[in-house]
């Protein structure tokens, strides 16, 4: 595992992050605005927000691959607490 990989997988989280916050931000945004019949579930709001963020996309498969990582990581750390130094 290299230092960049860390690094990136930091970067992907946050970007993750910030991607929801917003996403809930614009639904609460357009709530705002909208009568409380017109109001969706979140759900059906992200799909629509998925499909007007495109980047969105590259986000479950990069979180999917970080958890992958952190298997990894997970494996070694017990690995090295195992073996004699």
């Amino acid at each position: 595992m290299k230092v960049e990989d860390l690094i990136l997988s930091a970067h992907v989280r946050e970007l993750a992050a910030e991607l929801r916050q917003h996403g809930y931000a614009t639904k609460k945004a357009m709530e705002a605005r909208l009568p409380a019949d017109k109001h969706e579930t979140i759900e059906d709001f992200m799909e629509k927000y998925r499909a007007a963020h495109p980047v969105t996309k590259f986000v479950p498969e990069a979180m999917q691959k970080l958890e992958k990582v952190s298997e990894v990581i997970q494996d070694y750390l017990k690995a090295q607490s195992k073996s004699p130094h």
